[in-house]
């Protein structure tokens, strides 16, 4: 029974790696992606002040066996002098033999089109590293040719984005992966299209009073053949420093988030997603953490 198990876990994990040839994979998406952000839009990078980092892990559908998980390092900065950013990301995402590994660096300048809003274009180029571990996976038959040896393959990446931007309301549109992945020729049958992912966003500032704001957000993902994920946030902040809400992924999951300034420059973060599909019934839901921390002064030396 334990193999006959092992072998529908293989064959979901096989579902899932020809799925990523197909449609060349929808990365994951943080409840967090705000401080997630040049991973899906490179024309972020430089947008806020200071030297920025920020790491990510979200352990999805907990108590569900090879249930997937993320983890994610962001770092970016301006470079006033010359109006542009850079931006280094590196995003990790598993479930069950599956391991998806993305390295990325991201370029972006900045212009000014109206006054107290710009426009940052943004590039980004890195290598992706797809990996299925079949070897580990036990089976009826040891011998079995096709559970011998593990599936790898590297795959270069380029992406593109645009960012407008003030102090009180930002959108951004993206396509983060303009190349198709290289992946084993077998899983490659299909003659159709390669259908890159692109990214929507927007978000307004919305002053209550002296102490409250509210901070309304919403990050789309659109690819042909696939059903459009949605995230929808309402976020409110107190005194600067306290941030809390409520969010919605269409179709699949709500939450919970908080998030503090434990200093002017460290900020730590939860959320917890409650599952609104048919995995409900088989998880206790999503847990996710966020550290982000800022160098203000070589921002200020950089300005000088």
């Amino acid at each position: 029974m334990k193999s006959l198990r092992s072998i529908k876990f293989f064959a979901l994990a096989v579902a899932l790696f020809a799925s990523l040839v197909a449609n060349a994979q929808q990365d994951p998406v943080f409840t967090h992606y705000l401080q997630n952000p040049i991973a899906f839009n490179p024309a972020i990078a430089g947008t806020v002040e200071g030297l920025n980092l920020s790491l990510l892990t979200r352990h999805q559908w907990i108590g569900l066996d090879g249930a997937p998980a993320s983890y994610s390092f962001n770092a970016h900065t301006p470079y006033v002098k010359q109006n542009m950013g850079l931006g280094l990301n590196v995003m990790t995402d598993k479930a069950g033999p599956l391991r998806n590994t993305h390295i990325t660096g991201s370029y972006a300048y900045q212009i000014t089109v109206f006054p107290n809003v710009k426009l940052s274009m943004g590039l980004k180029a890195g290598i992706s590293s797809y990996n299925a571990a079949t070897g580990s996976v036990q089976v009826n038959d040891p011998s079995d040719p096709n559970f011998q040896t593990d599936e790898q393959r590297i795959s270069p990446n380029l992406g593109v984005g645009f960012y407008l931007y003030s102090k009180q309301y930002y959108a951004g549109f993206s396509v983060p992966k303009l190349i198709e992945p290289r992946l084993n020729k077998e899983y490659r049958e299909s003659k159709e299209p390669y259908n890159p992912q692109f990214y929507l966003m927007g978000g307004y500032n919305f002053p209550i009073n002296n102490d409250w704001e509210f901070l309304p957000s919403a990050l789309m993902g659109i690819m042909g053949g696939s059903p459009i994920s949605a995230d929808f946030t309402a976020q409110f902040m107190y005194l600067k420093r306290f941030y809390f809400g409520t969010h919605y992924r269409i179709g699949d999951a709500g939450g919970l988030f908080v998030n503090a300034k434990i200093t002017d420059d460290f900020t730590f973060g939860y959320a917890f997603d409650f599952t609104l599909n048919k995995l409900s019934s088989v998880n206790s839901g999503t847990h996710e953490f966020m550290l982000t921390y800022t160098f203000y002064g070589l921002w200020n030396t950089l300005q000088g």
